[in-house]
């Protein structure tokens, strides 16, 4: 099938048309497409949307894999995986995705997400793996340790997970007032200087959190705290795979299944109602979240490879790197 994109996801992603046969992504406009490809939730994919409903044409919401590359894409690194959801986006709290279903129907595939938890685990590695593995030096001044995750202002992870700014500022009152030392994580792309966070120094400062502005990996940091809280990072599903206790101050697609201690309000309640009722380990949701969702390819030659080859690539390029 032919498949259109708007010219911001055609010029962003020159690659994507290899996720699909190795076509050339035409225009949403062109003649002859069968189906509109859309990426994320900003301005071209609400473009994307509307022609698609223009043209009675079917639409695919398409976003990085949770299992991404060693790089950032902001660095221009190309993904090893993509999700394609004829439902929804998988950070849309409020409404089915695609993964909601396939963590709800997951209860036989609890075996393989075990073996695919393992091997994150072991291999210490996350969405993104460019950063070293090396112990952060922070003196503990408690016994217990909340790591806070900090997010992207205006990442629809967070509006479309049903978080808001002041979702940051619970999260942070709540730990302050924890008694227990509070660590902030910086985002990655605000360490690298692209965006900016929501837990500023200033606000931070003031109630003596301690910000971890080290550029080293996910699992270095879960090695020297107790617990994760997020409103709806993916750190917190990092957490998880590790058998951390994690808060959550919105809905991300791991929460909800008995899994996290969720700081839901009324409205989010009453969005997942009915959806997310079963009670479901994080083996299964790991089968869903990294094999039966995303589909993952070689930006080598292009090849479909399945998540433990993209384990094993990544392991591969982080040697070959630390190498040079």
């Amino acid at each position: 099938m032919r498949l259109g994109a708007t010219f911001y996801v055609r010029n962003a992603f020159p690659w994507l048309g290899q996720y699909f046969g190795g076509q050339k992504i035409a225009s949403t406009l062109s003649p002859g497409i069968g189906g509109v490809l859309a990426w994320g939730g900003r301005a071209p994919a609400k473009t994307a949307a509307a022609i698609a409903r223009l043209r009675g044409l079917p639409r695919w919401n398409l976003e990085d894999g949770f299992l991404r590359s060693v790089g950032l894409g902001k660095a221009g690194s190309i993904p090893l995986s993509i999700v394609v959801d004829d439902l929804g986006l998988p950070v849309d709290a409020s409404r089915p995705s695609r993964l909601e279903r396939l963590i709800a129907g997951a209860e036989d595939a609890a075996e393989l997400g075990k073996a695919i938890r393992e091997q994150i685990v072991r291999n210490r590695i996350s969405k993104y793996n460019h950063l070293p593995h090396r112990a952060p030096v922070i003196e503990r001044k408690t016994r217990r340790r909340i790591l806070l995750v900090d997010q992207v202002v205006g990442d629809i992870s967070v509006s479309k997970a049903l978080g808001s700014h002041a979702s940051f500022e619970r999260m942070l009152a709540d730990a302050q007032a924890s008694g227990a030392q509070c660590l902030i994580r910086t985002h990655p792309d605000v360490m690298a200087g692209h965006r900016k966070g929501y837990l500023t120094t200033e606000t931070a400062g003031k109630g003596g959190a301690i910000f971890l502005h080290d550029a080293i990996s996910v699992a270095s940091i879960l090695d020297v705290v107790d617990e994760v809280w997020t409103v709806s990072s993916q750190f917190g599903f990092d957490a998880l795979l590790r058998g951390m206790p994690v808060r959550c101050y919105a809905a991300p697609f791991y929460a909800g299944w008995g899994l996290t201690e969720d700081q839901f309000g009324v409205y989010t309640k009453a969005s997942l109602a009915g959806r997310r009722a079963k009670l479901r380990t994080i083996d299964q949701i790991a089968a869903a979240a990294f094999s039966l969702y995303p589909t993952y390819r070689d930006p080598a030659d292009w090849r479909q490879i399945d998540v433990f080859q993209a384990i094993e690539l990544i392991v591969a390029q982080q040697r070959a790197g630390a190498r040079i």
